[in-house]
């Protein structure tokens, strides 16, 4: 598994996907076959699935919860993740999340549910379509002019865990201090029951790749709501580290 990982690694690939441009390697070019569209999907499949490489997940899991049952490392797992300050680095890579402690939703989501992954827990990804505007934030104006003048419908990452029998919801974008200004913070979760979507959903799509679908779905939006969705991520970064640090 971590020959694998550093294989796709070596060849560009990560949560985004794999794109052999300049990155293609000589067997792939002497081989077409092998270059088509069917062994793209499976880097794709396995990149998107396992990331991270099984050893660093272990040693992650015994860093937060080690020697703790199963059921209450799924809960500290939850608020070590969750408390991972919101802000754009970049990338959707969750080693990068866990090593830089900074990510977006679909790089925390993505993080913690390899560590769920790698505990035997199962899980189902999904995209919540919604607006930041609808967000029950006092945003600074700078921030609303931008989502005043973008109809931007961003696709937000969550995912469920089964426990029990049941499919729980799980939502960890947003860290504690953030609370303070309006965003839906999960707190004082039990591990048995469903957090809230940490969003105001538009609609719930169920998907098996949902980096690729967010990738997808940002593409839709016209270029100039693409530049303005850059630009508040942007900014609503360096606005949360002034709340965190105040």
């Amino acid at each position: 598994m971590v020959a694998v990982a550093q294989l796709v690694r070596a060849l560009g690939c990560g949560p985004s996907g794999c794109e052999f441009k300049s990155h293609q390697p000589p067997w792939l070019k002497k081989r077409p076959y092998y270059g088509g569209v069917f062994v793209l999907k499976l880097f794709n499949i396995f990149v998107n699935m396992n990331y991270m490489d099984s050893k660093l997940k272990q040693s992650i899991i015994n860093e937060w919860a080690g020697g703790l049952p199963i059921e209450k490392q799924i809960i500290v797992l939850f608020e070590k993740v969750r408390d991972i300050p919101y802000g754009e680095i970049g990338s959707r890579d969750p080693e990068e999340v866990y090593r830089n402690n900074k990510g977006t939703c679909s790089g925390k989501h993505e993080l913690l549910k390899e560590l769920y992954q790698e505990l035997g827990i199962k899980t189902k990804d999904f995209i919540a379509m919604h607006r930041f505007k609808d967000l029950k934030v006092n945003f600074p104006d700078s921030l609303k002019e931008i989502l005043e003048r973008s109809d931007i419908i961003d696709p937000h990452n969550f995912f469920k865990i089964l426990v029990d029998g049941k499919w729980l919801t799980i939502d960890i974008t947003w860290d504690k201090p953030l609370a303070r200004v309006g965003f839906s913070v999960n707190e004082n979760w039990d591990g048995k029951s469903d957090m809230e979507i940490c969003v105001v959903p538009l609609n719930i799509i169920e998907t098996d790749n949902p980096i690729e679908f967010k990738k997808q779905e940002i593409a839709k939006l016209s270029e100039k709501a693409q530049e303005d969705r850059k630009l508040f991520l942007k900014e609503l970064t360096k606005w949360a580290n002034t709340i965190r640090n105040s």
